[in-house]
């Protein structure tokens, strides 16, 4: 659980993107139409900054069994965030809920990775098909990186 929260946001910070996310109820769990804002991608960076001072929590054996960090929801992903009380009261001190900090995680991984390749072949055709939403949000990443 940790990994994948310090995972996600060693790739942000390596890229020198802080990320921060406006959120409406209705856009609570869906990434491709989450909006990004650089308030919360501060409190964001902040909670992991915090989060990596944390020893790996201990994990059951079966837990590393059935462990499977690809293809997670957003639902799954904010479980794993509720399972660990020191990460649900690191959230709260930033004023970040799992369900947020996990659409969030999502939304800007999908902006950095677009961002990635933007100049790469059929780039410029994918992102024709982004969202409102996901357009928003790589030209936010997009002014980020440029600071």
């Amino acid at each position: 659980m940790l990994r994948l929260i310090t995972g996600a946001l060693t790739f942000f910070v390596l890229a020198a993107m802080a990320l921060v996310v406006t959120v409406t109820s209705a856009w609570a769990a869906d990434p491709a139409t989450f909006r990004l804002t650089p308030a919360l991608l501060d409190r964001m960076e902040a909670a992991t900054a915090e989060a990596h001072k944390l020893p790996p929590a201990k994990k059951k054996q079966s837990e590393d069994e059935d462990s499977n960090d690809d293809d997670e929801s957003v639902e799954d992903i904010a479980r794993k965030l509720d399972a660990d009380p020191r990460v649900r009261a690191i959230l709260a001190r930033h004023g970040l809920t799992s369900t947020e900090y996990a659409t969030a995680t999502l939304a800007a991984l999908h902006a950095g990775m677009a961002l990635a390749v933007e100049k790469a072949p059929g780039a410029a055709k994918a992102v024709q098909g982004f969202t409102p939403a996901q357009r928003a949000n790589l030209e936010l990443m997009r002014a980020r990186k440029k600071k």
